[in-house]
This record gives C-alpha cells, sequence and structure tokens, in this order.
C-alpha cells in the first residue's frame, strides 16, 4: 500500500495532467443562432466587375465619339475624339446631385474595399503580400469604373443622359441583388457588409432617378435653357449687388436670422461652389464609414461579455482582491449593469460626436460662404489677417486639387478623436457622479472632497474677496481708477502663495477648455487651431486658404456676369444691321438712351475697380489727381 501511495514515476504526473483536459473542448463553442453560414451570390463580384466593367469602357469611348474634341480644343489633335472631362469643378451654378452622387459612391466604394478584406476576393492571388498590391490597383480601377457616371452627365444631351440612366440602373440593381442574397458576413458584425454598402445604394438610386429626369427636362424644354439660367443667376446676382441697400428689421427677425444662419447659408443670389458641396458631402460620409466602424467593432464584443457574466466571473475577481458584493447574485448584477453603463456611454459619445462633426461641417459651408463673399468683395483684409494676392499659383492648384480628399480624411480623424474624449467624458460623469449617488458605489471623487476640502473653500473665498476687494474698495469714481494703491500692494503681496494654487487649477481649465476647442473644430479646415502669428504653421488651414484663392480666382461670380454681359448668348446671333436700323440718321442719341448708357459705363468701372484680381495691374491709383475708389 506505501508504495502504491508513494510518489509517482517519472512522467505520470504529465499523463495525470493532460488526462484532466481529455474531456474539454479544445475551441469554445459558438452558440447555434451566432453562426453564419458561407453564401455564394448568383451574381458574384468577379461576375459583377467582368460584366459592368466593359460596358462601363464602351460607354466611355461611346460619349467620346459623340462629343469631339474640337469644342474644347481647336489646334490639338485636329479636334478627334478624346477623354471627356467629368464635370466643370469650377462653375457656380448648375445640377449638384448628380456629382455629389458620383463622388459619394467612389468614397463608399473606396471605404469598403479598404475595411473588407473579402472585398477583392474575386481577384486571383488576394492573398499574402500581393493582396496590399491589388488594394493599390484598386484605388485607380475603381475611379475609372464609376468615371463614366460623372462622363454621361458632362455630355448633356439625349444620349449621355440615356447611357448615365442604363449604367447607374445596371450598377443599383447589381449591388441590391447581391445584398439581398447574401446579407449577412462574419465582419466585426454580421450586418456589418450590408450597412457599409447603404451609402453606395443610395448614392446609386439617386443616380438612376436624376438621369431619367434629366433626360425628360431635356426632351421638353429646349436646348439653350441651361445656359439662359446660367446667365440669369450671375446676371441677378450682379443686379442684386449693385441695387444693395440696407433694410431695417426688428430684433426678432434679426435674432431668428443669426440661429437660422449659423448652420443654413441665407439665399441672398451667392451660390456656394461645387467643389465645397462635394467636400461637404464626402465628409458626412466618412463620417458615416468611421461610426459604422467604431459601432460594429466595439458593440457586439461588450454585449458578448455581458452576456457571459456569472458566479464564476465573481470569484476570478475575488481571487485578485475585488470584491464587488458579498451576495454573488448581486454582484453579478452589479457587473452586468457597468457593463450595459460602459455600452450607453459609448453610443452616448458616438451620437453626440456625428452631430457635433456634422454642425462642425454645416458651419464650415456658412464661413466659406461669406469668405468667398468678403474676397469676391474686396475685402481681404476680413478673411486673412496679413495682404495677400489673390493670384492662382502652384501651391493653389495643389490644394484646390486634394482639397475634398483633405476634408474626408480630417473628417475621419476628428470624428475619432471626439468620440474618445466624449467617452472618457461619459465615463467620468457616469461612474464618478451619477453611480455614486444613485448606488454608493466609486465614491473617489468624495473621498478627495473630504481630504482636499479645505483647499477648495480657501480658493473660494480668496477668490471672493479678491474680486469684491477689486469692485469696492481698489476702484471708485465714476471714470474708474485705481484708489487705495498701498492697500493694493499689501494684498497682492499677501495673497501670491493662494494665487499660486489658483494658477495650478487655471492650468488645468486651460488645458481641458484648448483640448476641447481643438478636438471639436478639428474637422474644420477653415479654421486653424494655432494662433494667428502662426497659421501658416498649420497645413490644413493653409490648405483651405490656398483652396480659396483659387475659387475667388476662377469664380468671380461679377466678373463671369460681365463677361455674360459682352458675350451673347451661344443661341443667339448679333445682329448689326438691327442695332445701325435702331441708331437715328442725325448719328444723335434717344431720350433716355444717354442715362443708360452712363448707368452701363459706371457698371462696367465699378464692376473692373472691385475686381480683387485686377488691383495688382493697376498703373496708379489716381485719376486726375484724385483718388480711385478703393474695395471696402
Amino acid at each position: 500500500m506505501s508504495s502504491l501511495q508513494g510518489s509517482p514515476e517519472p512522467g505520470q504526473d504529465d499523463l495525470l495532467y493532460d488526462d484532466w483536459y481529455i474531456d474539454d473542448p479544445q475551441e469554445p463553442t459558438v452558440p447555434a443562432h451566432e453562426i453564419i453560414l458561407p453564401c455564394f451570390p448568383t451574381l458574384s463580384d468577379g461576375l459583377y466587375h467582368l460584366i459592368l466593367a466593359p460596358v462601363s469602357l464602351c460607354t466611355l469611348l461611346l460619349l467620346s465619339f459623340l462629343v469631339r474634341r474640337r469644342k474644347l480644343c481647336t489646334s490639338f489633335c485636329w479636334g478627334i475624339p478624346g477623354v471627356l472631362s467629368p464635370l466643370n469643378l469650377l462653375e457656380g451654378s448648375g445640377n449638384n446631385w448628380v456629382p455629389c452622387a458620383a463622388f459619394g459612391l467612389l468614397f463608399s466604394s473606396i471605404c469598403r474595399m479598404l475595411l473588407d478584406p473579402s472585398a477583392l476576393n474575386f481577384l486571383p492571388n488576394s492573398d499574402g503580400s500581393p493582396k496590399e498590391l491589388w488594394k493599390i490597383l484598386a484605388l485607380f480601377y475603381y475611379p475609372a469604373l464609376y468615371y463614366p457616371l460623372l462622363a454621361s452627365h458632362s455630355v448633356q444631351n439625349i444620349p449621355g443622359y440615356i447611357a448615365g440612366t442604363i449604367l447607374s440602373w445596371m450598377h443599383c440593381g447589381a449591388l441590391i441583388w447581391q445584398k439581398a442574397e447574401c446579407p449577412q458576413t462574419t465582419q466585426f458584425y454580421r450586418y456589418y457588409s450590408l450597412l457599409s454598402t447603404v451609402p453606395q445604394i443610395c448614392c446609386l438610386l439617386l443616380l438612376s432617378g436624376i438621369y431619367p429626369t434629366l433626360l425628360l427636362q431635356k426632351i421638353r424644354q429646349p436646348s439653350h435653357s441651361k445656359q439662359m439660367s446660367e446667365r440669369n443667376y450671375y446676371v441677378k446676382y450682379l443686379k442684386s449687388f449693385l441695387r444693395r441697400k440696407a433694410s431695417k428689421t426688428s430684433k426678432d427677425s434679426q435674432v431668428s436670422l443669426h440661429l437660422c444662419s449659423y448652420l443654413c447659408p441665407p439665399k441672398t443670389g451667392f451660390h456656394l461652389s461645387q467643389r465645397s458641396l462635394l467636400a461637404v458631402t464626402v465628409s458626412v460620409l466618412s463620417a458615416y464609414q468611421v461610426a459604422l466602424l467604431l459601432l460594429a467593432g466595439f458593440l457586439p464584443t461588450v454585449q458578448k461579455i455581458r452576456s457571459s457574466i456569472d458566479a464564476e466571473f465573481i470569484l476570478m475577481l475575488a481571487g485578485f482582491g475585488v470584491t464587488v458584493d458579498e451576495d454573488k447574485k448581486k454582484a453579478v448584477d452589479y457587473i452586468v449593469y457597468y457593463i450595459w453603463a460602459v455600452e450607453v456611454c459609448y453610443i452616448a459619445a458616438l451620437v453626440l460626436s456625428c452631430a457635433v462633426t456634422i454642425t462642425m461641417l454645416l458651419r464650415s459651408l456658412v464661413k466659406h460662404r461669406w469668405a468667398l463673399q468678403s474676397l469676391c468683395a474686396g475685402q481681404v483684409s476680413q478673411v486673412f489677417l496679413k495682404p495677400r494676392s489673390l493670384h492662382p499659383s502652384p501651391a493653389a492648384l495643389a490644394s484646390w486639387m486634394s482639397h475634398i480628399s483633405y476634408q474626408a480624411a480630417v473628417t475621419c480623424i476628428g470624428l475619432i478623436l471626439q468620440h474618445v474624449v466624449l467617452f472618457l467624458a461619459h465615463l467620468v460623469i457616469t461612474f464618478l457622479i451619477i453611480i455614486p449617488i444613485a448606488y454608493g458605489k466609486f465614491k473617489i471623487i468624495l473621498h478627495i472632497l473630504e481630504k482636499t476640502w479645505p483647499y477648495w473653500l480657501l480658493l473660494f473665498l480668496a477668490t471672493v474677496v479678491q474680486h469684491l476687494c477689486t469692485r469696492f474698495v481698489f476702484l471708485q469714481g465714476s471714470p474708474r481708477q485705481t484708489t487705495n494703491r498701498r492697500s493694493l500692494f499689501l494684498f497682492t503681496y499677501l495673497f501670491l502663495p493662494v494665487n499660486i494654487l489658483r494658477g495650478g487649477l487655471l492650468s488645468i481649465a486651460r488645458l481641458v477648455v484648448s483640448i476641447i476647442f481643438n478636438v471639436i473644430h478639428f474637422c474644420r479646415l477653415d479654421l486653424s487651431l494655432l494662433q494667428h502669428s502662426v497659421q501658416g504653421w498649420d497645413p490644413g488651414y493653409r490648405n483651405y486658404c490656398n483652396f480659396l484663392l483659387l475659387e475667388v480666382n476662377e469664380c468671380h461670380p461679377l466678373v463671369i456676369a460681365f463677361c455674360l454681359l459682352l458675350k451673347p448668348p451661344s443661341w443667339k446671333k448679333p445682329d448689326l444691321e438691327e442695332g445701325i436700323h435702331l441708331m437715328p440718321a442725325d448719328g444723335r442719341l434717344l431720350k433716355g438712351a444717354r442715362s443708360h448708357l452712363a448707368r452701363a459705363r459706371w457698371g462696367l468701372a465699378y464692376s473692373l475697380i472691385h475686381n480683387p484680381s485686377l488691383v495688382s495691374h493697376r498703373a496708379s491709383s489716381t485719376i486726375n489727381g484724385g483718388s480711385l475708389p478703393r474695395s471696402k
């Protein structure tokens, strides 16, 4: 018996320890309702691209032969067909829905390709290192795939609208078919792939409705209706600018106008540029993609952890010296409630950060419109602190080309920073203020206040005493003057140590305010996060300033209106004989023609004088000894 009860032979312990886990599962079991079977849609990604890529290429070639380059450049390649321009990004009017939908579709496709590893499964050798190379090539493939959707709109004729309608219907139908057959995937969350595709479907639905509408309008209306609308916009803006008068409004209307104009620019005849609308559209879609990724990457995992809390988890916490409650059932309820509170804080912070981001983007539109109006009126000092030339430069053109992409990237990073800061703030408020009051747990702040209350009382009394003395003792008289200087110097000396403690509190408050302000306004490129003297060190603000300079130089509405007045419409040919017949035989001007001519000359002089791009070309600032009127 003693031999049997003695120590086991060498190697026998290992066999015994191995036998402990023979019957245990080697891998964690997954509930049956969480198992997602692989899905293979009828229209796979490979077949989708194999069909639509040649169709897009053929459409582009067809449209290029319909519009010859002779209309764009007479001396280049003898006017043979060439690559179509996607759209005129420098025009101030026109249909903005098609470019916004096309840019949003392209950005959503790129986000889905970068975040979804199964987006390139139709390519050969997509596993391993070549997969990253395929993603780099896909960054140029998707713009080429959706390029005909923009080119169809730029043609502005019936075949172009027909091609755009067919292409948008094919893309939209194929994408909806795929997601209807396979809505669930195993990435992050079972419906993440479907939710990330919602912006693509919405943009394609918008294009599928706009192109038939444009086709019907083209059939019903004459060909020069669009040119007339653009011409009327610039001419009306010129008239409203020249006849502008200060209108007296009541205080109530002024308050409501300021509240409405904070996020929505008032309609006073000045249109926003197309590039700014595209930047805000792509930024909103980028905020949606980032918010969806943050929500799908965190919430399902926390919900699984909350559902797996039991008495064994409480025993494990007790092994680390953490005691929630003596009753195990109450302890489990407390832990589950705390995790639920974390989920609520996370969702609330995400919703609030999305609302703040969208608010800042809308506010940037209002600020951009104000900056454009100020620069068009020659008020450069109101927009820039230092005098700047409004002539385009290589840096301005490069910034103009990359502004939309920069705005989307900055919005993504800004949303993440806002969410982190707001999530930490919600956790502090919930676990250090609300839960201690409701359940008596986590009384950290109460313990700190019990030990440091004399310090806070001293700071409060010192602040009150200094403010009362400065108000009633050290400043007296109808024009406020410093009096009792001997007492003032004595108080300054006595309160020096206390003010050092107040300075520590002030430094913490300054840090918190700076972080909150910079994080909230991080997604706005039109607002510098640095002080005025070093604003040039902010790359985002410098990009916006260069973008703004090119917008003003190329899209000045008064200059365009002046050019349209000089140039007759394309559907009207100038008739010289009609103008000759209107002149009397003696060559004198008709009655009222002299005042009309004077008003026209004054309007021309006013437009030329207030054109910012012509300021540097003026020979002198005086005419016949008088001063030349400057921009106000």
